[in-house]
């Protein structure tokens, strides 16, 4: 997991902008009101706060 592309510092804003922009695709393009569609972007962000606590603690 060390050399893993996932966990590089240059990769961290892909998780949030996917994220973003996922969340943006649920709530206004298919505009559903189940909630359990989020659960994708929330994991999204949570890999990217990860990634940043990964790159904080071993670099």
């Amino acid at each position: 997991m060390k050399n893993s592309i996932l966990w590089k510092p240059s990769f961290i804003p892909v998780y949030f902008i996917a994220a973003f922009l996922g969340f943006i695709f649920y709530r206004f393009y298919i505009e559903t009101d189940v909630y359990s569609v989020y659960i994708l972007p929330l994991f999204l962000v949570g890999l990217g706060i990860a990634s940043i606590i990964y790159n904080a603690k071993f670099r």
